[in-house]
């Protein structure tokens, strides 16, 4: 949003008296103190309000957690307020639903009363001090989100993105205090450098991207007053601030704007912290409940559909943690790690660390039931399933056990307390409740299979699930020990960043943190041209002689295109969000100009009083509604944003000043209205001008997203043949580094392939939507499978070190790893091919390599055999029950029957692979008739029986 046209023709608008026009003495003013004394107390006080709302919410839990020892046992009910239950009826229409309209509404409240000081009498003061209420309105809908800690970041770097150009147009002005009004050469030459010597700062520098945006669209409109030889607005000169001055106006009403914000998520507590500590437990419960139901219906009665639902519900486990940690990393605004708020803050980070292992196994088990139903196919064996081979009183009792101790880890850190003596007697018998818990589960398996000697006979494919689902249960309990020993000896002040240590950390961040790389150097000369071009086309305006299409010396331009770039990005994301901002200024600026036409119409009928309150309730449903999109809605929210905006900035100011709505019954002269008229239409075509050259400038510098996509796919396909080559050994040194690594560029591949179906196809980039949601999907599961259990060259922990010789012993089999490297050749080729199809224009000549691995997959689509019976077979040779082991995971049998789970759904997913690209048209208009026929003239009958099969 471009601020500086908000007070460009509001305030500051004084002229100087001679006494101003004369050199600033240097010494601070009344007002100057007056400011400092405002941004003072305003950061106290706001810091006080956050972090008393943190602090309270983390005492509470503890206060529920004392009145109801239970309460951490059971599901989290939906924390709703009031208003979300009664009047927006959250347990009906769904709780998102009603808490986006609570926040909008409360939200939209704050506007009424800004829009009622232009109104209202008794709240002329507001009008009075110099601010404009219209910007204080724009100040809290951009500051404003869905939570304490992200509105809190909007207010900081909004505060100090504005206090940047504010000291240095106190800078300038002190050492010219008018400008260049005599025209002198050395002074304009003074402004430029000035301004582009900022920019290059701003755009240098690691500031956040709030800030700059405000920084910039300031500086421009400050710039462009100095150097405008016929502006003859009023800004203070050096210390001798003045409080009606222009950029002291847009200090205090940003300081306005964001209190009134932090004083709305304060009011409806939207805490993230306290959000993150009810997700968490949440998260919590349902691990143990999934555990359960996964032993109840695993390997016996799991149904394919069930096996679904189960899967679905781990990723959305997943999802659920990395909300948590997102909620995490900007609850630090809201505890600044002070306090029982900042020690449950980082107990809960710890927690999500732990969590990573734990989803891990959650998953492993949930591929056994799924495996389990591939494993027997037979829909008549659905009603005679085979017996569990081994005992679920033990195994029930194990992951109760590990069920419990984790929720009473959680509750921990929700509460944020250290560990005192009673703490420590829970930790103690939850520990020697998971360890006899492992022991029962073990001496049962071998009081069972020991003396009899038949774990040969039943370590078949048919059992392998039920060995991998004990062992992973086990693995679980495992790490759920290692999460109560973690937390008990976790001390959150050794890893506190409090605020006077974030603020050095922000400050030592500074200095290049955005010119790191080439590439980042390119992006920030990309926009500081996109940027200087915009402010030159300001200054020097279009269609001076024929109307003024754009005026000269107009920071509006400018100040629209600081927002674009940095809320753009990479061609066709871009250009959607060039057009929403264009769809809110218009759409903003009609609706006012209907609004205030038919309030007028209706004065000489209703009175002026009606119509006035009349006037303010239209105002307060637009922006109730649109604030509601703004937050609710994923495609229409930044177009929800600017109609917020420039609909507050069309109608609000005195309501004697619009047309047809004097009081006295007067109406404004026609060549006032006119002049109205024409700068709203001057300044919509000064945002049509930033939006072409953002447009432009992000079509002709930035890369195509469909090939940005391709390419994060690509190394995403690397990583893979990485994994594959040393499986199930990863070579990394950190246990989860490469299933990190994996899931970002899987992540951010979807992010890019997301935006990349809305770009422009002129541009000669295919895209083939469907091939790449399949492929995504395959991808994802994939690199579960693969990295589901981490082992590495150099284990360290007792789980690391007792998979890493059930691995050697699986590495030992001849035929494990010859059909190892056969799935790395095939998904190597596999995923090859798909490179070609997302890149390949639909125009282009036949490439040779790409028709041969669509002949070589064609030919080989029905053969995916693991060679798991032969494996097994050479496994019986070298694997043997440990006698001495005292966990179902430490035993070799239960461990390699997980691997080999693993493997044969990684070879199942292969396949799926290859189905998805033999699926697309493609493969078979490429292929000519002679050349396909030529292939399959050296195949065998039965391999042409397959294919049709296949094909059909």
């Amino acid at each position: 949003m471009n601020n500086s046209q908000f007070l460009h023709d509001r305030t500051g608008r004084i002229p100087p008296t001679d006494a101003e026009y004369g050199k600033a003495s240097g010494v601070p003013s009344r007002d100057f103190w007056v400011v400092f004394a405002a941004c003072l107390l305003g950061l106290m006080g706001c810091f006080l309000l956050i972090v008393g709302v943190s602090e309270y919410n983390t005492r509470r839990w503890r206060k529920r957690f004392a009145k109801d020892e239970e309460l951490a046992l059971a599901k989290p009910s939906n924390s709703l307020s009031c208003a979300q239950r009664e009047v927006f009826r959250g347990s009906r229409y769904g709780v998102s639903f009603a808490f986006h309209m609570d926040l909008a509404w409360r939200g939209a409240l704050v506007t009424f009363f800004c829009a009622a000081t232009y109104g209202a009498n008794f709240l002329n003061w507001w009008q009075r001090q110099g601010w404009s209420m219209s910007y204080v309105v724009v100040i809290v809908v951009f500051t404003l989100y869905k939570d304490l800690g992200s509105t809190v970041v909007l207010a900081w770097t909004g505060f100090y993105g504005t206090l940047l150009p504010v000291l240095n147009c106190w800078l300038i002005f002190y050492l010219f205090p008018d400008g260049v009004k005599k025209d002198e050469t050395w002074t304009k030459v003074f402004g430029w450098v000035d301004f582009l010597v900022f920019v290059l700062l701003m755009f240098g520098l690691g500031f956040a991207t709030n800030g700059k945006m405000y920084a910039l669209s300031w500086q421009a409109y400050f710039s462009m007053c100095f150097l405008n030889p016929f502006d003859q607005t009023l800004f203070s000169q050096g210390l001798d601030v003045q409080l009606h001055a222009a950029e002291t106006s847009a200090l205090t009403g940003t300081i306005i704007g964001c209190i009134f914000a932090l004083l709305v998520a304060a009011w409806m507590n939207i805490s993230a912290l306290r959000k993150a500590q009810h997700m968490m437990l949440d998260l919590t419960w349902s691990h143990g409940r999934l555990l359960e139901q996964l032993l109840e219906m695993g390997c016996l009665r799991m149904r394919p559909q069930a096996a679904s639902v189960f899967a679905v519900e781990v990723q959305s486990l997943q999802q659920q943690l990395l909300e948590i940690r997102g909620l995490l990393k900007s609850s630090w605004w809201e505890c600044l790690d002070l306090g029982s708020a900042g020690q449950s803050r980082l107990m809960l980070l710890e927690m999500c660390r732990n969590l990573d292992f734990l989803i891990g196994w959650l998953e492993s088990m949930v591929m056994a039931v799924q495996h389990a139903k591939l494993s027997n196919p037979n829909p008549a064996h659905e009603l005679h399933p085979s017996p569990h081979i081994f005992d679920l009183e033990k195994l029930r009792e194990l992951i109760e056990s590990a069920r419990e101790a984790l929720q009473q880890s959680c509750q921990a850190a929700v509460q944020g307390i250290s560990w005192d003596a009673e703490e420590e007697s829970h930790l103690e018998f939850w520990l020697s409740a998971l360890e006899d818990a492992q022991m029962k589960a073990h001496e049962a398996l071998k009081a069972k299979f020991m003396p009899s000697g038949s774990w040969q006979r039943l370590f078949t494919s048919a059992h392998l699930p039920q060995f991998a689902l004990a062992s992973s249960a086990s693995g679980y309990s495992q790490k759920v020990a290692d999460l109560l020993i973690a937390m008990a000896e976790f001390e959150p002040s050794e890893v506190a960043v409090g605020p006077c240590r974030g603020f050095l950390l922000g400050l030592r961040a500074l200095p290049g943190a955005d010119l790191q790389t080439w590439k980042a150097v390119m992006n920030c000369l990309k926009l500081s041209v996109a940027f200087t071009l915009c402010f030159v086309i300001g200054w020097f305006g279009i269609g001076m002689q024929t109307g003024s299409f754009v005026p000269a010396f107009n920071a509006t331009p400018a100040g629209t295109v600081a927002y674009l770039i940095f809320q753009g990005g990479n061609q066709a994301a871009a250009l959607k969000k060039n057009m929403d901002r264009f769809m809110g200024v218009a759409f903003g600026s009609l609706l006012e100009t209907l609004t205030v036409g038919l309030c007028g119409s209706l004065k000489a009928f209703v009175g002026w009083d009606v119509a006035a309150f009349l006037f303010l309730g239209i105002y307060f449903a637009f922006e109730f509604l649109a604030l509601f999109v703004y937050f609710s809605s994923p495609t229409f929210s930044y177009a929800g944003l600017m109609f917020c905006c420039f609909y507050a900035n069309s109608a609000l100011r005195p309501l004697d000043r619009h047309d047809g709505f004097s009081k006295s019954g007067a109406l404004q002269k026609p060549n006032g209205v006119r002049l109205q008229c024409e700068s709203d239409y001057q300044s919509i075509l000064s945002q049509l001008i930033a939006i072409l050259v953002a447009t432009l400038m992000d079509v002709i510098a930035d890369e195509s997203l469909s090939i940005r996509a391709t390419a994060k796919l690509e190394s995403f396909a690397k990583l893979v043949d990485e994994a594959l080559s040393r499986y199930p050994i990863s070579t990394r040194s950190a246990a989860l580094e490469l299933r990190k690594e994996g899931s970002h560029l899987l992540r951010a591949a979807a992010a890019d392939g997301t935006e990349a179906a809305r770009e422009p196809r002129c541009l000669g980039v295919p895209w083939r939507s469907e091939l790449w949601s399949r492929v995504m999907k395959v991808c994802n599961e994939t690199w579960q499978c693969l990295t589901i259990v981490t082992t590495t060259e150099s284990p360290v922990t007792h789980q690391e070190k007792s998979l890493r010789r059930s691995v050697e012993i699986l590495c030992s089999s001849p035929s494990f790893q010859e059909k190892l490297r056969s799935l790395q050749l095939r998904t190597q080729k596999a995923f090859q091919l798909t490179m070609g199809y997302l890149r390949q224009n639909y125009y282009d000549e036949r490439n040779t390599e790409m028709i041969e691995l669509q002949e070589e997959m064609i030919i080989r689509a029905s053969f995916a055999e693991t060679g798991l019976h032969q494996i097994i077979a050479e496994l019986h040779t070298d694997l043997r029950m440990e006698e001495g082991a005292r966990q179902l995971l430490d035993n070799p049998v239960c461990a390699v029957a997980m691997f080999l789970m693993m493997f044969e759904a990684l070879v199942a997913r292969e396949v799926q692979l290859e189905t998805a690209i033999l699926e697309q048209p493609e493969v078979w208009q490429l292929l000519t008739e002679k050349d396909f026929e030529s292939e399959l003239s050296v195949r065998s009958s039965d391999s042409l029986g397959a294919l049709h099969s296949f094909c059909v």
